[in-house]
């Protein structure tokens, strides 16, 4: 990915650092993409929901700025900036609000800084969940990822989080908790998001080149949960299995998938059994790579739930 440099060095600006810059990448979309419609009369009455292709596209810009004290302590931080230029953006209950568009979130910390030595990395802003950092889901398909339907989901936490992580020799640990009140603006904990309360996880992961295992635990005020996710790679061959313990529900949740590379070509395939008969979810997709930063890339996904049959992506993924 090609890098814009803003800022190589700020020595005559500030004296007290040894090193910083700041630099710019980008990544955008294109294509077409099918999914779930709601139909409604003219009285405004829901009707039925039938699968529909649209025009898909997206553009996001990331910014990263890194600096070294003279006592060698490094510190940065990140920030997204999505196509949403009127500074418009959706809350909670989907309602949209006024504020916060251009990353994304209404109380303006999509964004992330970090302090790091040898004692490890230390990070707030939109982080918290250690589980999330270092399990991780397996692949997805498509060039919109077709909502995601991969992944089994982690507990719920409030925004502006703190994390913890120290890595040495292929090891990696990390502990982290979500924001200490509700961000919508109350202190009273009876006032706070239900369930998103008294976050905090923990997270352990081994990797080498040719395969990883790695261990979470998650815990608010009304669940928990308990998740695994193993990878071995030989030959182009990558295959990927999670597994995930949720205290609320009854069955574990497991999924698994595979992708294969070879000369400019990848192919991936998934499977998500669901727990507690929410329905199966399974995905094929393709890609590409053009070179230059460009690939083509497309899928095709189905979740048992639904009903309604297989939704599809098709376009080209751009990284600059």
């Amino acid at each position: 990915m090609k890098k814009i440099l803003l800022a190589t060095t700020m020595l005559t600006a500030t004296a007290g650092i040894a090193d910083a810059e700041m630099t710019v990448t980008g990544s955008a979309r294109m294509g077409v993409q099918s999914n779930f419609v709601d139909n409604y009369d003219a009285d405004g009455v829901y009707v039925d929901t039938t699968v529909q292709a649209a025009f898909n596209s997206r553009f996001r810009i990331d910014f990263t700025g890194s600096g070294t004290t003279d006592g060698g302590l490094t510190f940065g931080a990140s920030a997204r900036a999505d196509q949403a230029g009127i500074g418009l953006s959706q809350d909670e209950d989907n309602n949209i609000t006024a504020g916060g568009g251009a990353n994304g979130n209404r109380w303006m910390n999509a964004g992330s800084v970090y302090l790091a030595g040898s004692f490890g990395t230390i990070t707030m802003g939109d982080t918290g969940n250690a589980a999330d950092s270092l399990v991780g889901q397996v692949s997805y398909v498509g060039y919109t990822s077709l909502n995601s339907w991969n992944e089994i989901g982690f507990l719920g936490q409030d925004t502006t989080g703190v994390q913890y992580a120290y890595s040495a020799n292929g090891l990696t640990f990390a502990i982290g908790a979500g924001q200490t009140f509700d961000p919508a603006g109350s202190l009273d904990p009876d006032l706070a998001t239900p369930g998103d309360d008294n976050f905090w996880s923990a997270a352990i992961k081994y990797g080498t080149d040719q395969y990883s295992v790695a261990l979470g635990y998650e815990q608010n005020e009304d669940d928990s949960q308990i998740s695994f996710l193993g990878s071995a790679t030989f030959s182009g061959f990558t295959g990927k299995l999670k597994l995930a313990d949720r205290e609320t529900l009854d069955d574990m949740m497991w999924a698994i998938s595979g992708d294969y590379t070879m000369n400019g070509v990848g192919l991936t395939a998934y499977y998500n059994a669901d727990a507690n008969d929410y329905g199966a979810a399974y995905g094929m997709g393709a890609s590409y790579d053009l070179g230059g930063g460009a690939s083509v890339v497309g899928g095709i996904a189905q979740h048992d739930e639904d009903g309604y049959g297989s939704i599809f992506d098709l376009g080209l993924l751009m990284s600059f």
